[in-house]
């Protein structure tokens, strides 16, 4: 019989990403993310593995009383210095570890210098490689995503693995179709970390949903509407199950109205859009100009007539954007009737060309990961100080979310609409506490 190998996965907290309402836990409230449930399920069977998780945004970790053969992190920019700390400690403690995420799969080489293994990419062959090799003491350096990879071997995510993590109900109902974007905006991670985009089978996506309690699904594809023959037939497939829906979609998806109808009738209640700006000439120079500022507020209306809500993200820091902008977003929001705004500072993540070409331009004005946070102004702005984009930030996002706005905004066309009113006043509440909550985390950083 194999010697048992006991596994540690850690998942570090950061903000604004998990926690809306300050100190309280959203995932009471909202989804938990699929990253350990997959992780999990990844784990061959056939290895003597025992297995525990650590998400340190549903409680806190003494490190100290961890006991692992092996140390599993995954981490996203705002978060990776601290996972960067937990690795070093229990590095000094001769228990390897492997990192994993979007910023070691952007950066191998500097997670190198806290792991003894870095995966990156999409985990579905190579995280059960690496497992295999750990047992056999051949553990590589960096594990890489197939450029072939076959997502008909994606394992059902292990949903049952946070049961006996908490003391209230949590709802692991969140599932992901697609993965990656073949569209190459500038400002965007998506490109560069799956290689291209890809397609699960959608039977195993259908039977996937089956399993799931919930009535409803969010999914966290990056762009579910890219492929619209694949689209047609997942909504087709859908009907039957009768759950309803929510995902991230390109704009287009209102120019088909035989497909929009298709869209909601499958039971999608709402779709994220990435507006990312009210200016053409910004959409052209993030070579995101698919998009048509013109058709904006036709395309919503088509949208809630079919009965989908729509939540909008816009990006500020464009180096066409000036003062003007943010007073310019408020009143399309408003008047276009986006139901849930979302806003972002445009941030360069270490790893991509746009992070390159900021520092070869030397505009990078912050160089601590924690501070990536999409929150918080990391480049000197083309038209306006960094100092104007920071408050023109934090103005819109206070003012869009005052009670007046909301009720103005949200078009109450379903049930779900109450749920977007809910997540209105939970963004409201999350931007009062988002900067105070960046430093703490910075802080916390040096005592894990």
């Amino acid at each position: 019989m194999r010697k048992q190998t006991k596994l540690a996965i850690i998942l570090p907290k950061g903000f604004p990403f998990r926690y809306i309402f300050g100190k309280i836990n959203t995932y009471s409230l909202s989804t938990i993310p699929l990253t350990i449930p997959v992780l999990v399920s990844l784990i061959p069977k056939d290895l003597n593995i025992k297995v525990e998780i650590y998400d340190e945004s549903i409680e806190k970790i003494i490190k100290e009383g961890i006991n692992a053969d092996l140390v599993a992190i995954s981490a996203i920019t705002p978060t990776v210095n601290r996972a960067y700390a937990y690795a070093d400690y229990f590095r000094s403690k001769n228990i390897p570890v492997i990192m994993g995420g979007v910023h070691a799969t952007l950066n191998p080489q500097e997670a190198l210098q806290h792991a003894d293994s870095v995966m990156c990419g999409v985990a579905i062959e190579s995280c059960p490689q690496l497992l295999r090799d750990f047992t056999e003491s051949k553990i590589q350096k960096i594990y890489t995503q197939s450029n072939q990879l076959d997502f008909s071997k994606m394992p059902i995510p292990d949903r049952n693995c946070y049961k006996d993590k908490t003391s209230f109900p949590v709802r692991i109902n969140s599932i992901q179709a697609t993965f990656g974007c073949n569209n190459k905006c500038e400002f965007c991670v998506q490109p560069y970390i799956c290689n291209g985009y890809h397609q699960r089978p959608i039977e195993d996506v259908i039977n996937e949903i089956k399993n799931i309690k919930s009535n409803f699904i969010e999914f966290y594809d990056p762009n579910l509407t890219a492929d619209k023959k694949y689209l047609e037939k997942f909504c087709k497939a859908m009907i039957p199950l009768k759950k309803n829906w929510a995902a991230p979609a390109t704009i287009d998806l209102a120019d088909n109205n035989k497909l929009l109808k298709l869209v909601a009738k499958s039971g999608c209640r709402s779709v994220l859009i990435g507006f990312e700006s009210v200016n053409q000439d910004t959409l052209k120079d993030i070579h995101k100009d698919f998009n048509n500022v013109e058709k904006y507020q036709k395309s919503i209306k088509e949208f809630h007539k079919a009965g989908i809500a729509v939540a909008g993200s816009f990006v500020f820091g464009f180096d066409s954007d000036t003062k003007d902008i943010f007073k310019q977003t408020l009143n399309f929001i408003n008047k276009a009737h986006i139901d849930l705004p979302r806003f972002t500072i445009n941030t360069p993540f270490p790893g991509t060309p746009f992070y390159e070409r900021m520092k070869k331009e030397n505009r990078i004005i912050e160089n601590n990961w924690s501070m990536y946070d999409c929150n918080h102004v990391i480049i000197e702005p083309n038209n306006m100080t960094a100092r104007e984009l920071q408050e023109g930030f934090d103005w819109i996002s206070k003012e869009a979310y005052k009670l007046t706005s909301i009720l103005k905004r949200i078009e109450f066309i379903n049930l779900f609409s109450l749920l977007i009113f809910i997540a209105n006043i939970g963004l409201k509440i999350k931007c009062k506490n988002v900067c105070q909550a960046s430093r703490d985390i910075i802080c916390a950083n040096k005592d894990i």
